[in-house]
């Protein structure tokens, strides 16, 4: 497991689970935090964390499942940020998708679908063509990083495949997101 500023590229902690897989970490206020769990044969899991304004001191329990890499498995990439109505991508982002290019070059036979959302606020068709190219901004930043681009296929599904209600924001923001698909290992 990765700990790490949103901001930054430096890991704060690295830790490993015990044999029950359970890891005890803590969070210090006023920052956000990208969180990583790595296994070999497995997607990695992402999450982040803010720990700005009004937090508690209860302690959070985090039940991480990962998949194994196998055709239909899917992943959402947390850690990747876009303003809004726009697609380039922000530099908090690079660490993931350096992830994802570890990943690859980790199991060179892996193809992978990089697919894009949106929520529904704005014109269906402008959203559309937002998702396709956010889909194609990922896909850009891999193959920068010498990712063959016959690995990479990419899909943008606007506001159509939501995950949470579009009635709040909280659920908008679950609707904005970035997922890695396996196509084949």
């Amino acid at each position: 497991m990765e700990l790490k500023t949103i901001d930054s590229v430096f890991v704060l902690s690295k830790l490993q689970t015990d044999e029950d897989g359970n890891y005890l970490t803590t969070l210090p206020a006023g920052k956000n935090y990208a969180f990583t769990v790595n296994r070999k044969g497995y997607l990695f899991y992402s999450e982040n964390f803010t720990m700005t304004g009004n937090i508690t001191d209860s302690p959070m329990v985090v039940n991480i499942a990962l998949q194994p890499i196998e055709a239909g498995a899917v992943i959402i990439l947390k850690n990747i940020f876009f303003n809004t109505k726009e697609f380039n991508l922000q530099p908090t982002s690079f660490a993931e998708l350096d992830k994802v290019a570890a990943l690859l070059n980790e199991n060179p036979k892996l193809n992978i679908q990089i697919s894009g959302y949106t929520d529904n606020v704005g014109k269906p068709a402008d959203n559309l063509t937002l998702s396709v190219n956010r889909a194609k901004a990922v896909i850009a930043y891999l193959q920068q990083k010498g990712i063959n681009p016959k690995r990479l296929t990419g899909k943008g599904f606007g506001e159509s495949k939501p995950v949470a209600s579009n009635n709040t924001e909280p659920g908008r923001t679950k609707n904005r997101r970035t997922e890695l698909g396996v196509i084949s290992n």
